[in-house]
């Protein structure tokens, strides 16, 4: 993520967990694959000039269909 400040896919808004916005309280969430059967679930905060990567979860890939809502392979 130091490399790379545009790492992940934005997850839009409407299939957001309960688990991350009442306990974590996040206004974004992004998704960064890992291999190819993991996922980083990631929020930013802060402003633009000092953002903070908050790592919440890594997922795999049929947790994070299970936890999203997705149909499962």
């Amino acid at each position: 993520m130091k490399q790379d400040r545009n790492l992940g896919d934005y997850i839009k808004k409407k299939p957001w967990p309960d688990k991350y916005t009442k306990t974590d309280e996040v206004t974004n969430l992004y998704r960064q694959e890992i291999g190819g059967n993991h996922r980083l679930i990631y929020t930013i905060r802060g402003r633009k000039e000092d953002k903070v990567y908050q790592l919440l979860d890594l997922l795999t890939h049929k947790e994070y269909d299970r936890l999203f809502g997705y149909s499962t392979t």
